[in-house]
């Protein structure tokens, strides 16, 4: 719900991208940082990130993303040139080189700020983490790849939040069989 609300707060593209990047995704803030539009391959139907110690990842995009970078190049919000960035920057960049990574973080505490959701760009990783699961029940390994983690235990930090939310629904089909809470049913 939350995701949804930041969704519904965008203004620009350049936060569109940010948190369409990061919740369809999943990359870290550094990695989103510096995609460029070399690493974009609609054809295939891929993406690459440059990760945490160099590694390199190439994703299938999401066929929803894919319609979200199509219209976005489209409209010009990604430039043409392959070192454009993804995620175009607010203003232009004053030096050379990759730039600088809190532009993420900013703007998705900018967004979380207008959509009054207590956010940062981690914790949309966990949350594409969480709803990768719940689309694909068991799929623990390929989460596993996707987040680019060598250990399995990593990849596992992710799925508290998961696990915490199940256990906590549990609580719904408890009765102790009291005659008041059928009378209480009955009055909803």
């Amino acid at each position: 719900a939350d995701v949804r609300r930041l969704f519904d707060a965008c203004l620009t593209w350049t936060e569109f991208l940010c948190l369409a990047t990061l919740a369809y995704l999943g990359p870290r803030r550094r990695a989103a940082s510096n995609l460029r539009r070399r690493d974009i391959d609609l054809d295939r139907g891929t993406i690459r990130f440059r990760e945490k110690g160099g590694k390199v990842i190439t994703k299938p995009i999401p066929e929803e993303f894919a319609g979200l970078l199509r219209t976005a190049i489209g409209a010009g919000a990604i430039g043409a040139s392959p070192d454009s960035y993804v995620i175009p920057m607010p203003r232009g960049q004053r030096r050379e080189g990759d730039r600088d990574d809190r532009i993420i973080w900013r703007t998705v505490k900018n967004l979380g700020k207008r959509a009054n959701v207590e956010v940062h760009p981690h914790a949309l990783r966990a949350a594409f983490a969480v709803r990768f699961l719940e689309s694909h029940p068991g799929e623990v390994e390929a989460l596993q790849r996707l987040m680019g983690h060598s250990k399995m235990e990593t990849t596992q930090i992710y799925l508290r939040r998961l696990d915490r939310e199940r256990a906590m629904e549990r609580v719904r089909d408890l009765s102790w069989g009291s005659p008041f809470a059928s009378i209480a049913l009955e009055a909803r």
